[in-house]
């Protein structure tokens, strides 16, 4: 979609597009492949934006914050969901928007269409014609989600933050340094207990023997017995696949869920009638603000402030 210490990384973690009638597209933009820069930002540059200039493909466009920060909402988080949990997703794209924006002070563009690197956008006309029926209905409700909550971005010791978010945790969110190594105070597990209640919390991928050995070839010399390929798995304290052996040669949880298109990096692995199947918790890199979580606790009674508040540890909401 998407800091405070004193390096850059650069992680790519390409994620999957859901249904579309339950489309969560943070799986594949803010958490997907994202810039964690932490040195801080220059108070001249923490400025409100009143307008984005949007690089898409090789056009640059400018278009006024609201029509922009409705688009990347229309994008990233059903429309279905409830509205508080919308003014959330407003919050964190706008805020991971400013972020970009001065980060990219060199550039002609303040922030890329490029889910791969920063959020997903889609005009109203996309929106609308992709909603069909309850076009009206969806456009008027994300306007108001964003209206409700123009100007207001999340900081940390008065920095702007990278406000990462995705579609389903596992059940606790994810340790930010686990992802992008980056240790920030504001991006800690916390518990999502709303996602796994969500239809989309477990997901499987069957792969034959020779489809696993296509997809991994870059990376692994396959010997032995397939029940052998895997050895044994490490995880985070949130379940997230750190390390894990296959043929003897180690790789990362996002390594190969890169490779395997698979919704996270949390996942199972068996082996039986000369297939594997890999069974899959939540969707997405699984830092910051779950949108599901959202949901859930906007349902529960939960203001936008709540949720931002529960999702991004100890972040202060200005104007």
């Amino acid at each position: 979609m998407k800091k405070i210490l004193s390096f850059t990384l650069f992680i790519a973690i390409a994620m999957l597009l859901l249904p579309l009638a339950v489309i969560s597209p943070a799986e594949k933009t803010v958490a997907a492949s994202t810039v964690v820069k932490d040195e801080p930002l220059l108070k001249s540059e923490i400025t409100k934006a009143e307008s984005f200039k949007i690089l898409v493909g090789e056009e640059i466009i400018e278009l006024p914050s609201e029509e922009y920060i409705f688009g990347v909402v229309a994008a990233e988080m059903p429309a279905l969901y409830h509205e508080e949990a919308l003014k959330a997703q407003a919050v964190a794209a706008y805020t991971f928007a400013c972020r970009r924006r001065a980060e990219n002070s060199d550039k002609d563009y303040d922030i890329t269409a490029d889910h791969t690197t920063d959020q997903s956008f889609i005009t109203e006309a996309a929106a609308r014609e992709k909603w069909g029926d309850n076009a009206e209905e969806y456009v008027t409700k994300i306007k108001k989600a964003v209206e409700a909550t123009k100007g207001l971005v999340l900081t940390y010791n008065g920095e702007i933050i990278t406000a990462a978010y995705h579609a389903i945790s596992s059940g606790r969110t994810e340790d930010c340094k686990n992802v992008w190594g980056s240790e920030l105070a504001y991006l800690k597990p916390v518990v999502s207990e709303g996602d796994k209640l969500s239809s989309g919390y477990i997901s499987e991928a069957i792969f034959t023997v020779d489809e696993l050995k296509e997809r991994l070839k870059s990376e692994v010399t396959f010997e032995g017995e397939p029940q052998n390929y895997f050895g044994k798995i490490a995880r985070t304290d949130s379940g997230t696949v750190s390390e894990l052996t296959v043929c003897s040669k180690k790789l990362t949880g996002f390594k190969i869920q890169k490779l395997l298109d698979l919704r996270s990096a949390n996942f199972e692995i068996k082996y039986q009638d000369n297939s594997f199947t890999f069974t899959v918790y939540g969707a997405g890199h699984g830092v910051g603000m779950s949108q599901n979580g959202a949901n859930y606790m906007a349902k529960q009674g939960s203001s936008f402030e709540e949720i931002l508040s529960h999702y991004y540890i100890g972040c202060k909401i200005i104007k």
